[in-house]
C-alpha cells in the first residue's frame, strides 16, 4: 500500500486547478472510486482524466475522487496508474447539477500493454436527484421534431400549454425563471424570456418542475436552465441547414349551420367562406422559409475558442383574410347622415362599384359576393412573422486558473397577429416588433483543488413596439419631452381614419374600415451582477453560496392617437400627465421605473451511500422605487375630483363653500402633493419587501438502481412589473362604470409552498420508472380590487395580492434507453388545479359584467386532469432515423352560457379533448470522407387534427353556436352573414405543417 502511495504523481493533484470552469448551475460533477481489480483494495493516487479536456483529479487515501465543474455532455474517462493497465470508459454522460458516479477497477500489468476500453452503462435512474427535473442534451433535442426550446419544455411531465402560456403543475403562466449559462434572463416586466436561444446553440437544457435549490429564485413553478455550447479549442466544425415548408390542409367545412337557420338561397355563403383554412390545399414550400447555421473553432488554438450560430425564419402563417375593404373605404356623408363608399378609393383592391355613392346594404353585399366568387380580392396572411437570431460566444483560458467568457445574443422579430374583426380589412392591423439583446460576461476562478468562484455580469435589453407602420423605428416620432406633447401631428399619412367608423360595424360584423389607433413602445434594460462560490469541503459536503444584484430600467409610451374634429382631423397625441389616452413613464424628466432586486443564498449538498440531502436558505430583497396614492377615491393630483383637493379650506371647517371656490383660491400641484384632503402627502414611497425561503430535499437510495425522494420548499416571486407600474399617472377616466386598472407598488411577493414525494426504479436492463406525487399551496396571487372613485358610479381596479389556488397531482413516467435501435419516453399526469380566479383581472371584468366573483375554489382555465406525452425514436440503420412525439390532453374547463348569460359557476364544463402527433425523419449521406449531408422532413400535426382550443360558451364546441337561434343574420352594415362571422379559424389548433430540409456538416 505504501508503494502505491509513493508513486502518486503530484502533477495530477494540480490538474483540478486547470478545470474548465463554468457558472454554478451549468456544470455537473464526476465522482467514484478506483480499486485494484484483483484485490478490490483502494488505489491511492490513481489519476482520473476527462479525455479531451484539462479536467482531472487524483484519488485520495480511500481511493475516492471527484472532479468538479464538468460541462454537461458525453465524455471518455481515463484511469491510469504506474504498474496498472490503463482503463478508458466511453460514453459517460454528465448532467447539470448532478453527480455521475464512475468507478474504475485497474488490473496490474507490465509496461507496454494496451489500455482497456469499455463502454459505460448509463444508469436509467440518477440516484442523487432529490426533486423532479429533466436534463435534455443537445443530441436529444436534435432528434425531436421541435422548433424552439419551449417546444421541448411542453413535452415534460406536469406541463400544460394553453393560450401561449406554459403552466407547470397547476401554476399560472409566467411562473418560470429562465436562465442562460447560470444567470437569469427573465424579463421582469412580463415574466417572459428576454433572450432568444436557438436549439442549435444549446448544449443542455435543464428543466426543474418540482421544488428546487436555494440558488434558484423568482419562480413559483419551474426553472429553465440553458447551458450554451462552447467552441472547440482545437478543431473547426459547423453546420448549415436550409428548410422550406408549407401548411397543408384541406381545411374542410368547419361551422355547422343549424337546420332552419340557413341564409336564403340567393345569399348562400360561398363554401370557401365556410372553410377554416382556405388556400392551404396546395403545397407551397416557400410558405415557411428557415435558414440556420453554426460555426465553431479556435481563435488561438488551445487558448481562445468561438461558437457562432444564426437563424433566419419567415413564416407566412395559416390564418387568411381578404382585402375586401381598405381602412379608408367608407367616409361619412353629412347630407345622408350615413357612411358611404369613397368614390375615389373604393374597396380593398381599388375596385369602385358603379354608383358607389348610392350603393349600400343589400346591393353592396351582392356586389361584394359577386367579386368574392370571382376571386377578385387579395388573400392576405394575417398571422405571419419573420425572425432573425444570432449568437457569438468567446471562451478564453486566460490562465490555468482563470477562464473568461463573453456571450452575445441578438434577435429581432417582425409580425402581425390575427384579429378576427379585421378579416375583411386586414390593412387596419398593427405591426409588432420585438428586439432582444443579451450580453453575458463571466470570470471563473479556481481557488483551490476543491473550491471555485464565478463572477458574472449580464446586460439584457427587451424592446417591444406596436404601431401601424412597418418601419420598426416609427415610434421615435413620439417625443419624450413634457412640452409640446399635443402640438405636433404624426406624419406619413397614418392614423388618419376617424375611429367612429368602428361604430358602423358593431356586433357580429367584420370591420369595413378603420384601423388600429394605438402606438405602444416599451423597453426593459436589465443589468445583473452575480457572484457564486462552491467548495467541496470533503467527500460528503458541497457548500455553495451566492449573491445577486439586479437593476431594471423600464421606459414606456402607450398612446391612443386622437383623430377627430377636435384635432382638426390631424392625428395627434396628448400629454400623458393629463390624458387617459396616453400612459408613459419616460417623459417630463421621468427616467422610467428603476426597481432593484437583491438576493443571496447558501446551500449544502450532502452525499453518502445512505442518503443525499439538499438543504438551503434564500434571502430576497425587492425595492420597486415607486409610490402609492394615499386617497384611493381621488388618485390623480393633476386633475383632482374632491373640492377640498382643488381649493384651499380657508376657514378650516373641513368643507369647501361656494365662497372658497374661486380662481384665486385654487391649489397648485405642489400644494396637493404636500397635503391631500386628509392632511397626508398625496403620494407615499413604498418600503422594500424581503423574503426568506427555506428549501429542503432528500433522497434515499434503495439500491444502486432505485431510490425514494422527498422535497419541500417555500418559493416567492415578485409581481410582474406590469402590475406594479401600469397607469403611471393614476388616472380614472370620467365615465360611469368600471373603466380602468391601476398599478400598485406596495404589492407583496406571490408565494407557493410545495411538497413532493417520489419513487424511481430501474426495471431490467433498459427501462426506468418514476412515480411522483406533489401538492402546491399558492397564496398572495396577483388580483384586482375594485375601488370607488369620488364621482358616483365611477370605479376602477387596483392590483393587489388576493387570489389563491392549490394544485395536486401524480405523474408516472417510463423511459427506455436505446436498445436494438429503439428508445422512448412515456408519461402520464393526473392533476387537479383549483383557485378562486384564473387571471389577475378576473375581478375587474366580473365587476364590468355585473357578475359576482367566485367565493369558492373552481377549476382553473388550465386545469387539464389527464395528460399523456410520448416520444419514440427508431434508427433502422446507422444513417437514418425517425422520431415521433404524441400528446393527449383531456378537455380544459369553460363556463356555460345561454343567450350571453352565465348559467352556472365558473368553469363548470369541459371542452373536447385534444391530441397531436409530430414526426421527424432523416437520412444521412457521407461525402468527402468526413462531411455529412442530411435530408430530413418534419411533419407537425401529422393527422391534421382539428383541436378545439376556444369554444362557444353556449355549446362547448368550436364548430357551432346557438347564436343563430336568437340573433339576426344581418346587422350594422349588413355586409356579412352571421355564419360567416362565426367561422373562427383561430379557435382551432394549427393545421398540418410539412417542412423539408437539407443540412450539411462543415
Amino acid at each position: 500500500m505504501k508503494l502505491i502511495f509513493r508513486h502518486r504523481p503530484n502533477v495530477f493533484i494540480c490538474l483540478v486547478l486547470l478545470v474548465q470552469t463554468v457558472f454554478a448551475g451549468t456544470t455537473g460533477k464526476l465522482a467514484g472510486r478506483v480499486t485494484d481489480k484483483d484485490k478490490n483494495e483502494p488505489l491511492i493516487g490513481a489519476n482520473v482524466m476527462v479525455v479531451g479536456t484539462t479536467l482531472g483529479a487524483a484519488t485520495d487515501l480511500d481511493g475516492n475522487y471527484y472532479i468538479l465543474q464538468v460541462p454537461p455532455g458525453t465524455y471518455s474517462i481515463r484511469f491510469t496508474m504506474i504498474g496498472y493497465q490503463s482503463l478508458v470508459i466511453n460514453d459517460v454522460r454528465v448532467k447539470v447539477d448532478l453527480t455521475t458516479t464512475i468507478n474504475g477497477a485497474l488490473a496490474e500489468s507490465v509496461v507496454g500493454l494496451e489500455e482497456v476500453v469499455v463502454q459505460a452503462e448509463r444508469a436509467m435512474i440518477q440516484t442523487d436527484v432529490t426533486y423532479s427535473q429533466a436534463n435534455i442534451s443537445s443530441e436529444e433535442v436534435d432528434l425531436l421534431p421541435v422548433e424552439e426550446f419551449q417546444d421541448v419544455i411542453a413535452l415534460q411531465a406536469g406541463v400544460v400549454v394553453t393560450g401561449g402560456d406554459i403552466h407547470v403543475r397547476g401554476g399560472r403562466g409566467g411562473e418560470i425563471s429562465y436562465m442562460v449559462d447560470g444567470i437569469t434572463v427573465t424579463d421582469p416586466y412580463n415574466a417572459g424570456v428576454a433572450i432568444e436561444i436557438e436549439n442549435n446553440a444549446i448544449q443542455e437544457l435543464q428543466f426543474i418542475s418540482g421544488t428546487f435549490n436555494a440558488e434558484y429564485g423568482q419562480a413559483m413553478s419551474g426553472i429553465v436552465n440553458i447551458v450554451t455550447k462552447d467552441g472547440d479549442y482545437n478543431h473547426f466544425s459547423g453546420n448549415l441547414s436550409l428548410n422550406g415548408g408549407s401548411y397543408f390542409s384541406k381545411g374542410g367545412p368547419s361551422f355547422k349551420i343549424l337546420p332552419g337557420y340557413e341564409t336564403e338561397p340567393e345569399n348562400e355563403v360561398n363554401a370557401t367562406d365556410m372553410n377554416l383554412f382556405p388556400r392551404l390545399d396546395i403545397f407551397i414550400p416557400s410558405t415557411v422559409q428557415d435558414l440556420s447555421g453554426s460555426l465553431s473553432g479556435p481563435v488561438i488554438p488551445g487558448r481562445i475558442s468561438f461558437f457562432a450560430s444564426g437563424r433566419i425564419k419567415r413564416d407566412n402563417g395559416y390564418l387568411k383574410g381578404q382585402r375586401i375593404f381598405d381602412p379608408h373605404s367608407f367616409i361619412w356623408v353629412d347630407e345622408n347622415n350615413n357612411y358611404e363608399i369613397d368614390d375615389s378609393l373604393g374597396l380593398g383592391n381599388g375596385y369602385v362599384p358603379s354608383l358607389s355613392s348610392r350603393i349600400a346594404g343589400e346591393s353592396l353585399r351582392k356586389a361584394i359576393d359577386s367579386l368574392r366568387r370571382a376571386d377578385e380580392f387579395d388573400w392576405i396572411s394575417m398571422d405571419w412573422s419573420e425572425q432573425k437570431t444570432g449568437q457569438l460566444k468567446l471562451s478564453w483560458r486566460f490562465t490555468p486558473r482563470i477562464k473568461l467568457s463573453f456571450n452575445r445574443m441578438y434577435s429581432e422579430t417582425h409580425s402581425q397577429y390575427y384579429d378576427h374583426s379585421y378579416r375583411w380589412n386586414p390593412d387596419g392591423r398593427p405591426h409588432e416588433f420585438q428586439t432582444n439583446t443579451g450580453n453575458l460576461f463571466r470570470m471563473d476562478i479556481s481557488l483551490s483543488q476543491s473550491t471555485f468562484a464565478n463572477i458574472m455580469f449580464s446586460n439584457a435589453v427587451n424592446h417591444f413596439r406596436r404601431h401601424l407602420s412597418d418601419d420598426p423605428d416609427y415610434y421615435k416620432q413620439i417625443q419624450n419631452e413634457f412640452d409640446g406633447w399635443a402640438s405636433d401631428p404624426l406624419s406619413d399619412n397614418l392614423y388618419e381614419v376617424d375611429p367612429k367608423i368602428f361604430d358602423f360595424a358593431t356586433g357580429n360584423n367584420f370591420y369595413v374600415g378603420g384601423q388600429y389607433m394605438g402606438i405602444y413602445n416599451r423597453k426593459s434594460i436589465v443589468n445583473t451582477l452575480k457572484t457564486e462560490i462552491t467548495s467541496q469541503i470533503n467527500s460528503k459536503h458541497q457548500i455553495k453560496s451566492g449573491f445577486e444584484y439586479r437593476k431594471t430600467n423600464i421606459t414606456m409610451n402607450d398612446i391612443t392617437v386622437q383623430y377627430n374634429a377636435y384635432t382638426n382631423f390631424d392625428p395627434v397625441y396628448s400629454n400623458p400627465l393629463v390624458s387617459p389616452t396616453h400612459d408613459a413613464f419616460s417623459s417630463g424628466g421621468d427616467d422610467g421605473r428603476n426597481p432593484v432586486e437583491i438576493s443571496g443564498y447558501i446551500q449544502d449538498k450532502i452525499e453518502s451511500d445512505e442518503i443525499i440531502v439538499n438543504i438551503g436558505l434564500r434571502y430576497d430583497f425587492f425595492d420597486p422605487q415607486w409610490k402609492i396614492v394615499n386617497d384611493t377615491e381621488d388618485p390623480n393630483y393633476l386633475i383632482p375630483l374632491k373640492p377640498i383637493n382643488r381649493w384651499f379650506d380657508t376657514d378650516g371647517d373641513g368643507e369647501i363653500s361656494d365662497e372658497e371656490m374661486t380662481s384665486n383660491n385654487l391649489k397648485g400641484d405642489n400644494d396637493r402633493l404636500e397635503f391631500n384632503a386628509y392632511g397626508d402627502p398625496w403620494f407615499e414611497m413604498v418600503n422594500p419587501k424581503t423574503q426568506i425561503s427555506p428549501r429542503f430535499a432528500l433522497a434515499f437510495p434503495i439500491t444502486d438502481k432505485g431510490y425514494l425522494h422527498f422535497s419541500y420548499g417555500h418559493f416567492f416571486q415578485n409581481p410582474n412589473f406590469s402590475y406594479i407600474y401600469t397607469n403611471p399617472e393614476f388616472e380614472v377616466p370620467a365615465a360611469s362604470g368600471v373603466n380602468t386598472t391601476m398599478g400598485n407598488a406596495d404589492m407583496e411577493a406571490q408565494r407557493t409552498t410545495q411538497y413532493e414525494i417520489g419513487f424511481s426504479q430501474q426495471i431490467g436492463q433498459d427501462v426506468g420508472i418514476e412515480i411522483t406525487g406533489y401538492f402546491k399551496d399558492i397564496r398572495n396571487l396577483n388580483a384586482t380590487k375594485i375601488h370607488k372613485s369620488f364621482i358616483a358610479g365611477d370605479r376602477y381596479g387596483m392590483y393587489v395580492n388576493k387570489d389563491h389556488a392549490n394544485s395536486q397531482g401524480i405523474t408516472i413516467a417510463l423511459s427506455k434507453r436505446s436498445l436494438q435501435n429503439f428508445s422512448g419516453n412515456l408519461d402520464y399526469t393526473y392533476s387537479v388545479s383549483e383557485g378562486n380566479a384564473s387571471d389577475p383581472t378576473a375581478a375587474f371584468y366580473d365587476e364590468q359584467s355585473n357578475v359576482e366573483p367566485e367565493k369558492m375554489l373552481v377549476p382553473l382555465d388550465w386545469d387539464q386532469r389527464h395528460t399523456i406525452n410520448a416520444t419514440m425514436t427508431y434508427h433502422p440503420t446507422a444513417m437514418s432515423g425517425i422520431s415521433l412525439v404524441f400528446n393527449y390532453g383531456s378537455g380544459f374547463p369553460y363556463t356555460t352560457e345561454f343567450v350571453g348569460v352565465r348559467t352556472a359557476f365558473e368553469n363548470n364544463a369541459l371542452k373536447p379533448a385534444s391530441s397531436n402527433l409530430d414526426l421527424k425523419s432523416y437520412y444521412n449521406f457521407i461525402f468527402m470522407r468526413k462531411r455529412q449531408i442530411s435530408v430530413h422532413i418534419n411533419i407537425y400535426n401529422f393527422f391534421d387534427v382539428r383541436n378545439e382550443e376556444t369554444v362557444y360558451n353556449d355549446t362547448g364546441r368550436s364548430t357551432y353556436s346557438l347564436l343563430p337561434t336568437y340573433t339576426a343574420q344581418y346587422s350594422g352594415p349588413a355586409l356579412n352573414t352571421l355564419e360567416e362571422y362565426l367561422v373562427r379559424p383561430h379557435y382551432y389548433s394549427a393545421p398540418r405543417q410539412i417542412k423539408i430540409g437539407l443540412s450539411v456538416s462543415l
